[in-house]
């Protein structure tokens, strides 16, 4: 009777092929068998009698869908047809949930038919059973074979559960098992609960038969008749008695059953470690961590193939063996020796997969490295144009590497190839990802600093207009307002001459107004400065007319100063400029000093001489947080409506541009007792060098 696993849940039903001897019952199940596997992956299990045979074929291939929430398989049997196995035929017709009787066409056979069809019902009777039964017609091609309809008389079925076939070439065969099939399972409904039958659709049941059974009936109708040439073999266990041949074939079978088992385990084997290290790369995916990745292959390759060794190796430019990752540390001392490191350049530097079943034939005896205990190795390349390949050693004495061995290698090496493409992608991604974002950064910071430099232009623009609007028009008021009363007034000489000497003052303001705005310009569009040693007294000489200083102004220069070496009209006009500055914010009762002393200026990690030329007032000071700005240009001390002086705020400005082309600088102290000192500090030329050497000496 049926079986029902509910652990499985799965439903194993028994169908018996019945019928006189040589009827065709045999033929029927090898031909099913030949339709159904043709690559022969099951083998039919034979018990030879004298002169007949009884096959037990367990028939699993077929997909029957789910039968009440079960998967469904269904065994075939057939029963020796002579009278005198009445016995056996009784045994194993029990438990069967359907029949197909075999009936022979040949009119010779008639009674063999109809003595047949009694003892099939006989031992039904016998058995308790109550089965559907679906009779096939074989043999239909013989000449003059019995009518369809006698025949059918004969068994009293219904017309749907006769099928003709001719069993040898194919014909009816499926046919019949899928009418039995569906028989058979349709009693399995009936006797489900109640519940479950209301719930069932007998149309559903026919379906699922027709999709299961429709590329088996669709590959018959379509090709050559099916025969039993080229059939696979069979398990046969002959003899007259059938107690010794079931022994001798329950012997066969266990064989193939340990066998079957066998691969089971290890395909289970193989198929856990390849399911853990796809779920470790899954895991690993976001992180796309190398290490790990070579990691979970090479454990995959040791708990699968017990092995006792495994490592990532590959070859470097001079053709040596590079251990990438060695799991455990187990091949390394093979790596160490001359001849260990030999053996793996040549398994590495071999055209796909190589296999060394005897390393006692490789290595040469002695050698001190766990070689001496394997028995195999193996190397499988990683990635094809890549000299990268994991090897394998297994240990002696009988661990050997078969094809399913390295069959799995390949497959482990083609995840592990993947996987190192993906870090190696990853990596590449991510320094490129690098070099985008310091590139973003770096022209960030460009746009910044041009912004800033900007805004810095725009402040200038703003305080430049501020400053020419405003000095310039004082000067231009007074010379409209005395040109006005010239033109008006027919007065005293006096006057007269006051206003022409107004206008001449204020067109003079205008004009040095505009001749700072030009040197300013000059300086900007830049050019090198044209150097001269130059007297430091004329120097100072020229600054303090420039600056028309009127007040007290003390000049020191240092003796060992013989020249200085100066583009002089423009150091001269600096100078002059820090005078001026500190003339307008200094007291009225205190000296301004001027001194030239030399000095040391750093230079490219060292040092060189030099020569300071500094200013020093008692005025107000700069605050440390005003210093920056104080040099920018059109900016000015004081208050714009309380305090302003006189100028347009770029003495400062130009006298710190013509440090620069001097290549010096310009720099402001402040001076202890209140004061500011500015200081602009130049490189000394060859002729001041030799002159305060020589002082020194």
């Amino acid at each position: 009777m049926a079986q029902w696993n509910r652990t499985d849940r799965t439903l194993v039903a028994k169908l018996v092929y019945y019928g006189p001897a040589l009827g065709g019952k045999t033929t029927n199940l090898r031909v099913l068998h030949r339709m159904t596997d043709p690559e022969g992956t099951q083998k039919l299990v034979a018990v030879n009698t004298a002169d007949d045979r009884t096959l037990f074929f367990d028939l699993l291939p077929f997909d029957l869908g789910s039968l009440l929430g079960y998967k469904v398989a269904i065994k075939l049997y057939t029963v020796p047809g002579q009278v005198r196995y009445d016995a056996t035929r009784r045994v194993v017709l029990a438990g069967a949930d359907a029949v197909v009787f075999v009936a022979d066409s040949d009119p010779a056979r008639a009674e063999d038919d109809r003595a047949s069809w009694e003892d099939l019902r006989r031992n039904i009777g016998a058995n308790g059973l109550d089965l559907p039964i679906v009779v096939q017609l074989n043999k239909r091609d013989l000449p003059g074979a019995l009518p369809e309809a006698t025949m059918a008389g004969w068994f009293g079925l219904p017309p749907g559960r006769n099928v003709p076939s001719i069993a040898a070439d194919g014909a009816g065969v499926l046919e019949t098992f899928l009418e039995a099939a569906r028989a058979m399972l349709e009693r399995l409904v009936a006797l489900a609960e109640p519940a479950t039958r209301r719930s069932f659709d007998s149309g559903d049941l026919a379906a699922q038969l027709e999709r299961a059974f429709a590329p088996h009936l669709a590959r018959q109708r379509s090709s050559a008749p099916v025969g039993l040439s080229g059939a696979p073999d069979a398990i046969v266990a002959g003899g007259e008695n059938l107690l010794e041949s079931a022994l001798a074939t329950s012997l066969a079978l266990g064989a193939e059953t340990a066998d079957a088992h066998a691969r089971v385990v290890r395909l289970e084997r193989e198929a856990d470690a390849l399911r853990r290290l796809s779920d470790v790369l899954r895991t690993t995916g976001a992180t796309f961590d190398r290490g790990v990745i070579v990691d979970a292959a090479l454990s995959s390759a040791m708990t699968v193939l017990a092995a006792d060794a495994v490592a990532l190796v590959a070859l470097d430019r001079e053709r040596r063996p590079r251990l990438e990752s060695d799991f455990e540390g187990r091949l390394a001392p093979l790596r160490s020796a001359p001849e260990g490191a030999e053996l793996l350049t040549r398994m590495l530097e071999s055209d796909g997969p190589c296999v060394l079943d005897d390393l006692a034939d490789e290595l040469p005896p002695g050698i001190d490295s766990p070689a001496s205990l394997w028995c195999a190795m193996a190397s499988v390349p990683v990635e094809p144009d890549s000299r990268r390949a994991l090897v394998v050693a297994l240990p002696a004495p009988d661990r050997g590497l078969r094809e399913g061995d390295v069959r799995f290698l390949a497959t482990l090496a083609g995840h592990l190839g993947v996987g190192l493409e993906k870090a190696r992608a990853h990596a590449g991604m991510r320094a490129e990802r690098d070099g985008l974002e310091e590139t973003v950064r770096q022209r960030t910071r460009a746009l910044k600093q041009a912004f800033e430099d900007l805004r810095a232009l725009d402040a200038a623009k703003d305080r430049l207009l501020a400053n020419v609007s405003h000095e310039m028009r004082t000067p231009l008021t007074a010379i409209i307002g005395a040109a006005s009363f010239l033109e008006d007034y027919d007065g005293e000489r006096a006057q007269r001459a006051e206003m022409a000497r107004t206008i001449r003052e204020s067109a003079g303001t205008l004009s040095r107004l505009i001749d700072g705005l030009l040197r300013v310009a000059t300086l900007d569009a830049g050019g090198d400065a044209p150097i001269a040693e130059t007297p430091p007294e004329d120097l100072v000489a020229e600054a303090l007319r420039l600056s028309r200083a009127t007040g007290a102004v003390s000049v020191l220069i240092d003796p060992r100063i013989e020249s200085v070496p100066a583009d002089f009209e423009r150091l001269s006009r600096a100078l002059a400029n820090l005078v001026d500055n500190a003339l307008k914010f200094g007291p009225a009762d205190e000296e301004v000093e001027v001194r030239l002393t030399p000095c040391v200026l750093a230079r490219g990690g060292g040092s060189a001489r030099g020569i300071a030329l500094a200013v020093l007032d008692r005025g107000p000071g700069l605050a440390e947080d005003e210093v920056g700005r104080a040099f920018a240009p059109f900016e000015q001390g004081g208050h714009g409506l309380t305090g302003k002086p006189s100028g347009m705020g770029l003495g400062l400005y130009e006298a710190r541009e013509i440090a620069k082309r001097h290549g010096g600088t310009l720099i402001h102290l402040p001076r202890t007792g209140g004061g500011s000192e500015f200081r602009i500090s130049v490189p000394a030329g060859e002729a001041a060098v030799r002159a305060v050497e020589a002082r020194h000496a």
